[in-house]
C-alpha cells in the first residue's frame, strides 16, 4: 500500500491510467493546493499558505459543482458518444487519442 502523499498514491506518474475521477481527487489534495505557495521568500509562503488553507472550504465545493456538472453532461451526452463510436469508429478514436494525449 502506497502512502497519499507519494507521487504514486497521488498518480502523477505517467504510466498510470487516465482517470476522471482521480483527476478530480488529486484538484482537491490540500497538500497540493498549499505547495501553491512553493517558490516564495519565507514568511510571504506562511501567508500564502495560511490564506490558502482559508479558501480551501469553497476550493473543494466548487471542484465538487465542477465534477457534479461533468458527470452530468457525461451522462447526459452518452448516447451521442455511443452513436459517433457505432457508426463513425475511426473519427471516435481519433477524438478520444486526442483527448488522452
Amino acid at each position: 500500500m502506497t502512502d497519499r502523499n507519494t507521487p504514486r498514491g497521488l498518480g502523477f506518474l505517467p504510466d498510470e491510467p487516465y482517470s476522471e475521477p482521480r483527476r478530480y481527487w488529486r484538484k482537491v489534495n490540500l497538500m497540493r493546493v498549499l505547495s501553491q505557495a512553493n517558490g516564495n521568500p519565507p514568511v510571504l509562503k506562511q501567508l500564502l499558505q495560511f490564506l490558502l488553507f482559508i479558501v480551501y472550504p469553497a476550493w473543494v465545493f466548487y471542484v465538487a459543482v465542477c465534477a457534479v456538472c461533468f458527470f452530468a453532461a457525461w451522462v447526459l451526452f452518452w448516447p451521442m458518444r455511443r452513436y459517433q463510436a457505432k457508426h463513425h469508429p475511426e473519427e471516435a478514436a481519433q477524438a478520444q487519442a486526442r483527448r488522452l494525449a
